[in-house]
């Protein structure tokens, strides 16, 4: 069902209101996917989907629809639960990876800033033993992996940049790889032309697809929940992070009105005990699965993307869910995408190097775009790029999301007023809150802009603090409206490099049945 948007006062508000109109118009006509009927809403909850009947009625009354819903139980079968729990994680994946580890930066997370390099044990004695709150684990990113750059990641961490000096060249293969632990893996393959470089694709292949430190988990965990089989994924990730309630602000003392400081003093701080990723969406579909803690989404269909004010221009958006932005000085990095994630330009590049049959008009057209691409990429430096927050984030910080629960009368009445006249449109964005704990899970599809505030295990007696971990899948955004032709381009663009991550997945288990 889609619903009818709401009209809005044009005289509303004075910040770039009808440059703001005119794309909510244009926006809201062309994305014809599933929209909240009401202001605000409760998310649909359902079981797991068992039987193919009901893996059926899941892709047509959610994955068709790109509607979101929360799911009572965990899937894939075996999930490791207790073993991810923050007391025994560490016994459980492997505490020497190197990781990159996100700072709270302005009171919360998200944001194009530095990362820090640790080990995964060290990472977790921060939290526990040292009692840190101002560190994340999220989406591990390397500056040369072939596949980096195509904005599928949850805060589109690969703009951030790593502290300390952090060797994130793929060229220096044994920072990232034992090859010779590799080759114990796979030493009962049939030999390639050049084996050892087949080796290291297979490993940043898994990689890239179980993100450290969830790699060891390969040969285990299935790639994909059962009842998503049909599509294609590409990340599981691992989130851990700590909350305290020393970490809140006294909003009435700290929200000034009139500053040049975007934040207004708030900087990325919510009410309440929980910490903020602020208000963003993804450029995949997403099942997100809470072990300890629990997290709260605040979400905004696709079609209410010009109500979110991005820190990016938006060119376009598909019913997919996916929000193409224009590449300038507000997203230097971005590349033009298709409804299907893909970015255009290396889609160009495999159809020049895979298609000899192409007519010469065709070459001429790809060879063109590919050229403008690269042009568009030269005129931006790294300092362009640095400290940026990504396209897909909102300018709105996200105490304005939560504004109702703001204590302070004449703040929250303040802070109102500022809303009429920076975000008018943003009052006129139906929501859905959902609540998710360890047990269930959250299905999201691709451009759902939401919130994320996690809060973190108040039952535990180890630490003082509150430490919160979820893992995620993500998958490619389909664009089909059939189980059976959930990706609909002719030239099955992801469907054949999935193929060959799923030999490389095939090696590796193979292994422990020979």
């Amino acid at each position: 069902m889609v619903a009818k948007r709401q009209t809005i006062d044009e005289s509303s508000g004075s910040h770039g209101s009808k440059k703001a109109l005119d794309l909510d118009s244009k926006l809201t006509s062309r994305y014809t996917a599933y929209y909240p009927e009401e202001h605000k809403m409760e998310i649909d909850v359902i079981d797991v989907p068992q039987t193919e009947e009901e893996q059926l009625k899941f892709f047509n009354d959610y994955v068709a629809l790109r509607k979101p819903c929360k799911i009572r139980g965990v899937s894939p079968k075996g999930f490791p639960l207790d073993e991810l729990k923050y007391e025994n994680v560490t016994d459980f994946l492997d505490k020497e990876e190197v990781l990159q580890i996100e700072k709270k930066v302005d009171g919360g997370f998200g944001s194009g800033t530095k990362r820090l390099k640790m080990t995964f044990e060290e990472f977790m004695e921060s939290l526990t033993k040292k009692e840190e709150t101002g560190l994340y684990l999220t989406t591990q990113y390397y500056e040369d992996d072939p596949e980096n750059g195509n904005y599928s990641s949850d805060e589109d961490e690969k703009d951030q940049v790593i502290d300390e000096n952090f060797k994130s060249s793929m060229s220096d293969v044994d920072s990232l790889i034992n090859i010779k632990d590799m080759h114990d893996d796979f030493d009962e393959l049939e030999p390639f032309e050049n084996e050892e470089d087949e080796i290291v694709e297979d490993e940043l292949r898994i990689r890239e697809l179980y993100q450290p430190p969830m790699i060891n988990l390969a040969k285990t965990l299935p790639e994909t929940p059962e009842f998503l089989k049909y599509l294609i994924p590409q990340q599981i990730n691992l989130w851990i992070g700590a909350t305290s309630r020393k970490d809140n602000i006294d909003f009435a003392k700290s929200f000034q009105k009139d500053t040049s400081d975007k934040w207004m003093g708030l900087g990325r701080n919510i009410p309440g005990d929980g910490s903020s990723s602020g208000l963003h969406h993804d450029h995949a579909d997403n099942i997100y699965i809470p072990i300890s803690g629990h997290k709260r989404f605040t979400l905004f269909s696709p079609g209410d993307a010009a109500k979110m004010y991005t820190v990016g221009d938006i060119r376009q958006i598909y019913n997919s869910g996916i929000i193409d932005y224009v590449r300038n000085s507000k997203a230097p990095n971005w590349r033009q995408l298709r409804d299907d994630g893909a970015i255009v330009a290396e889609v160009y590049k495999k159809y020049l190097e895979q298609d000899n049959e192409l007519s010469d008009s065709d070459k001429a057209k790809y060879e063109k775009f590919i050229e403008l691409d690269n042009e568009e990429g030269s005129k931006y430096t790294e300092r362009d790029i640095l400290y940026l927050d990504p396209p897909s984030f909102s300018t709105i910080p996200p105490a304005f999301v939560h504004i109702d629960e703001i204590a302070d009368e004449r703040t929250r009445s303040e802070m109102s007023e500022v809303i009429n006249v920076k975000w008018p449109l943003f009052k006129n964005a139906n929501r859905i809150t959902v609540d998710i704990k360890a047990g269930e899970m959250l299905y999201l599809p691709t451009g759902w802009f939401h919130e994320v505030t996690s809060y973190g295990d108040e039952n535990n007696t180890k630490t003082k603090n509150h430490i919160h971990v979820a893992v995620n899948y993500w998958f490619v955004p389909p664009n089909g409206d059939k189980i059976d032709n959930v990706y609909s381009n002719a030239d099955k663009y992801w469907l054949s490099d999935y193929e060959r991550t799923k030999e490389s997945l095939e090696r590796l288990r193979s292994d422990d049945t020979n």
